[in-house]
């Protein structure tokens, strides 16, 4: 076994791992109502976040501190590397089955992937 051949396979995993990458996101715009040790409510904020309500829930202290309610969620497409959340779309996007998008595509390129509701 060649001695060079560990050092290529870090080399490897390691540009694996640094390669960008690029995803696009749901985004959820909660009301959460903060409670203190006597269960009155401290703080009512609304907030964007990735997180779903039950999600942010568990990640922020649980139910015997705050309750989460969504108002409202839409999906941002495309590449949304280092970018604030996108704006609400005035209109719902309306689009057919990605199948029909194009009668001779066999596959979708990675920037137009399926609109997922």
């Amino acid at each position: 076994m060649s001695k060079h051949k560990p050092l290529f396979v870090v080399a490897l995993v390691f540009a694996l791992m640094v390669s960008k990458t690029h995803a696009s996101y749901r985004v959820f715009q909660l009301r959460v109502r903060h409670y203190d040790q006597t269960a009155k409510k401290k703080i009512v904020r609304t907030l964007l976040t990735v997180l779903d309500p039950v999600q942010y829930e568990s990640f922020n202290g649980g139910p015997n501190v705050m309750k989460v309610e969504m108002l409202d969620t839409w999906y941002c497409p495309g590449d949304t590397s280092r970018k604030r959340y996108c704006k609400k779309p005035k209109e719902p996007l309306e689009r057919g089955p990605a199948s029909l998008d194009h009668p001779k595509r066999t596959k979708l390129p990675r920037n137009l992937q399926p609109v997922i509701p």
